[in-house]
């Protein structure tokens, strides 16, 4: 038997990103191979042979999508001058900047549709729980930085606290992807940097 030929980074990267789009676009139960092979010209077949399922794809579609907001969040810190302006920065790129009915950020549906399924899937949760882990800890060091340097007064634990905001920005953005007409993107910005800046005990802007 001949040896599978190897998936390219550039094909892998336009399948991922077809998939998040249909995903996000359908859900997953909606969403057909055939609808993601055609964004990218490729045929079904060639998807199922790297990627045995949608669950799976799922799962790979997410992750490249994480990998891209840290890629982008982490060089935006890296050009504030303080812990606290990284701390809002990181915030602020956690926010979707599009509401329910105008085309809400992929990456939080697809997160959506993780958090339902990984209850059953093992390797979903298995990722889910890596995802998370790492979310937590960028804010928890940025915390850390913050008051080894004397710039956050309060104290706090920083894994607490980490916790704590991650949940804020998760509850809150599934329901601007609700499109709930309460909490648009604006509404959780505010709410979440206010939150943060009270435990801390020091404003919070990014620019």
């Amino acid at each position: 038997m001949s040896p599978r030929p190897k998936l390219t980074d550039l094909r892998r990267q336009q399948i991922l990103e077809a998939a998040a789009a249909v995903i996000a676009e359908r859900g997953l139960a909606d969403a057909r191979i055939a609808d993601i092979a055609d964004r990218i010209g490729v045929s079904p077949a060639l998807i199922l042979y790297y990627f045995e399922s949608k669950d799976v794809l799922l799962g790979e579609a997410l992750a490249h999508k994480d990998r891209q907001f840290f890629e982008s969040v982490t060089a935006a810190m890296a050009e504030a001058e303080s812990p606290g302006r990284r701390l809002a920065t990181l915030i602020e790129a956690s926010c979707p900047t599009r509401t329910a009915g105008l085309g809400v950020d992929d990456e939080y549906v697809l997160w959506i549709e993780v958090w339902s399924r990984s209850r059953h899937d093992t390797t979903l949760a298995k990722s889910r729980r890596e995802m998370d882990g790492r979310w937590r800890g960028a804010i928890a060091d940025v915390v850390r930085h913050g008051q080894d340097v004397g710039e956050f007064g309060v104290a706090v634990d920083p894994d607490d606290f980490a916790l704590r905001l991650a949940a804020l920005i998760d509850g809150l953005a599934i329901q601007v992807v609700l499109g709930d007409d309460h909490v648009g993107p604006d509404d959780m910005r505010r709410l979440c940097l206010a939150a943060a800046a009270t435990e801390l005990g020091v404003p919070l802007i990014s620019e």
